[in-house]
């Protein structure tokens, strides 16, 4: 609950309380005295003010010290006899209000001689609904504050599981990537500028849209492709990847990289060198939601049979943010591997017109 609503809720409650006494007395006097005059509307007033004033000050020394402190730790005994002390701290106030101000007013509220003990025993009978309103608001107190800190425990535990599946990047194509431009400089290739340009925009944006909680997904879209490009490239032109884009992606949004894993997963364990079976990317775009396929043959030469550990991470981000919003299934057969994710997408972006431009290779990082 917000700090100013809590607090307007403690004034309501406190002037309700009065106003209570108030409507009290002046039942009391029309009823019982058949009269009642505004110079005893005033004294009356003036007298429950204070009264209010010790009453929530019991309350709130109960609940606050005495409660989180004592009673809830199971130290009942301390607790009853702190909460006398507090009652006998409060009695002296009490008995000034009904010796002085009462005198001063030349108005008296009972009609027997007042001592302090018989002034004990009145704040502590007219205290009791108080002390027992201050245990219940402690609990309630302690138990939003212990909810709210387990939230942020949890969000602080889910904050950092996520940069932690975020930083898994797959090194295989990027060092791959890194001999592959070595390569082309070595060789004097005309390709060798376009594609270490292509490799500082990728790392560029794992280094800085990773951190944001969604991105465009025509920046994810760019990324994928310039991934493609750079395979490509690295292949000498014997890389047969297809990427269709179908529908209308601009102003969506998407967490970021996370489409990379299954793109990365195809590289590494399937054959992007057969014309006749080429690998096969597919995303499509319908209102809010989105459908993405890759497919390719597996590689019978493939050293590294475990691997799925880039699709085991990004299952586990998608668990974490889009519950019940995702389906992801995996299909492997003797000779294919196919992985379609259909995803529930968080929203527009404030930008739809978007359009991704390359960065520049001195811009600083």
């Amino acid at each position: 609950m917000h700090k100013k609503k809590i607090i307007l809720f403690h004034v309501l409650f406190w002037f309700f309380d009065f106003f209570k006494d108030v409507v009290y007395g002046f039942q009391y006097y029309y009823f019982y005295e058949s009269q009642y005059t505004l110079g005893a509307l005033a004294k009356t007033t003036a007298i429950d003010f204070v009264r209010t004033l010790l009453m929530a000050a019991i309350f709130y020394a109960n609940a606050s010290l005495l409660v989180p402190r004592l009673f809830g730790k199971g130290k009942y005994g301390l607790y009853a006899v702190s909460v006398l002390l507090l009652v006998a701290l409060f009695t002296p106030v009490h008995y000034l209000l009904e010796t002085v101000l009462i005198n001063y007013f030349n108005w008296a509220t009972y009609g027997r001689e007042i001592t302090m003990i018989w002034i004990f025993q009145s704040v502590l009978n007219a205290s009791v609904t108080y002390l027992m309103l201050g245990i219940a608001y402690g609990y309630v107190v302690n138990y939003f504050k212990t909810q709210e800190e387990k939230k942020k425990l949890e969000q602080a535990k889910l904050t950092t599981e996520l940069a932690f599946l975020r930083s898994q990047i797959n090194p295989h194509f990027l060092f791959n990537t890194i001999n592959d431009i070595y390569a082309l400089t070595y060789q004097k290739s005309e390709l060798a500028p376009e594609a270490l340009l292509k490799l500082s925009g990728l790392l560029r944006y794992m280094l800085r849209e990773s951190e944001q909680k969604q991105v465009l997904l025509t920046k994810e879209a760019d990324y994928l492709q310039d991934v493609v490009d750079l395979q490509k490239i690295g292949l000498k032109g014997n890389a047969f990847i297809e990427f269709e884009q179908e529908g209308s992606i601009n102003g969506k949004l998407i967490a970021p990289l996370m489409l990379i894993a299954f793109v990365e997963n195809a590289f590494k364990h399937g054959v992007c060198t057969d014309p006749d079976n080429p690998i096969e990317m597919h995303l499509r775009v319908e209102n809010d939601t989105l459908y993405f396929t890759v497919f390719n043959q597996k590689n019978k030469d493939q050293k590294d049979k475990t691997g799925g550990i880039g699709l085991t991470n990004v299952r586990r981000r998608l668990e974490l943010l889009y519950p019940e919003k995702y389906n992801l299934t995996i299909t492997e057969e003797e000779h294919t591997f196919k992985v379609a994710l259909t995803l529930q997408l968080a929203g527009k972006s404030i930008n739809p017109d978007h359009k991704p431009t390359k960065p520049a290779l001195t811009e600083a990082y």
